[in-house]
């Protein structure tokens, strides 16, 4: 037992930590400038680079972020992306039809609804469910715009959230953001295999998550898979964040 002590300890951290988090209200007005930005555009990574400064990033870590950067940051959609990473990803997700989304880990919301806003200028979504252990306000007032969107407050790690996904199964999109702890993530990806189409993974080269990066390493190991990384960082920071994205093989075939 005492060698499991550490682990118990970093765990309970961890949930006194999840449990004092207050996700604040979001500007939602802010998706007028997806929605009102023709699809062609958006098709084109720079032209999404330049947009999600617009739309307002996280200032929970502003270090993380390049000073011409803070200026965007603690407003709008308040997304914790940075925008050479996440324009190139949404870029991808374009290219791919993507027909259904879920969400693990929404924080404030900011990356949810701005992934649903962009991949809705090119379709309606069968779906677009986000899902956090704690509240987020917000998704109320975005459900009233978005009918398509729906929240659930849930544990990833309960029978509760076993039976979410028979629910919605299946699922063709599926981007975890949740705990960044190596065995959750694990076990997170390892629930959704059977399930989605596309399993994309935040924080894959942040020197922060090693966890998620040692995960990200056996997907990409794992055959059945196409994977793609966006990785890029900004000068003298990092490496932070990074997103990768697995996509069943045969997934790929029918775009």
């Amino acid at each position: 037992m005492d060698s499991l002590a550490p682990t118990w300890n970093t765990q309970a951290g961890a949930w006194r930590l999840l449990k004092g988090l207050r996700p604040r209200p979001l500007d939602l007005s802010r998706i007028s400038l997806v929605r009102g930005t023709a699809p062609e555009e958006l098709r084109r990574p720079s032209r999404l680079e330049a947009l999600i400064p617009q739309l307002g990033l996280n200032d929970e870590g502003l270090a993380e972020f390049p000073a011409d950067l803070h200026s965007a940051a603690g407003g709008g959609l308040r997304i914790w992306q940075y925008p050479t990473q996440f324009s190139e990803y949404l870029a991808q997700l374009i290219r791919l039809d993507v027909r259904s989304y879920l969400e693990l880990g929404i924080r404030h919301g900011g990356s949810f609804v701005a992934t649903v806003e962009v991949l809705e200028r090119f379709r309606p979504l069968d779906f677009a469910v986000g899902v956090d252990i704690i509240d987020c306000p917000s998704m109320i007032d975005y459900k009233a715009l978005n009918p398509r969107s729906a929240f659930v407050r849930i544990n990833t790690q309960s029978e509760d959230f076993r039976k979410l996904l028979d629910r919605l199964a299946p699922i063709d999109l599926v981007f975890i953001d949740s705990h960044h702890e190596e065995q959750q993530c694990r076990r997170e990806f390892a629930a959704l295999a059977g399930c989605a189409n596309m399993i994309a993974l935040h924080d894959i080269s942040n020197k922060g998550c090693p966890g998620i990066a040692t995960v990200w390493r056996e997907i990409r190991a794992t055959a059945g898979w196409t994977c793609f990384e966006f990785t890029q960082q900004y000068a003298d920071l990092g490496p932070y964040m990074g997103i990768g994205l697995a996509v069943k093989t045969d997934r790929m075939g029918n775009t």
